[in-house]
């Protein structure tokens, strides 16, 4: 199982690679800081897979067979 800063370092080469035609446009510091930024608000919103345990299945109630209708009667 990873930690959140393993998956945040994770994120931030993704991020990197992903956003390479935009490093010449700015400085490597700059770059490095707003991919650190991006990858942040990405790992805020991802929750760690955690070991759920079964929930027991609740018994479902069958509903009791519908009462047939009379049969219709016909007017002599």
């Amino acid at each position: 199982m990873l930690t959140k800063k393993e998956v945040r370092s994770q994120i931030a080469a993704k991020l990197e690679v992903a956003l390479a035609d935009f490093k010449p446009g700015m400085s490597e510091k700059k770059f490095k800081s707003r991919v650190k930024k991006a990858s942040r608000l990405f790992s805020d919103h991802y929750t760690l897979p955690t070991a759920e345990k079964p929930t027991p299945k609740k018994a479902v109630k069958k509903a009791a067979p519908r009462k047939k209708a009379a049969p219709a009667v016909k007017p002599s």
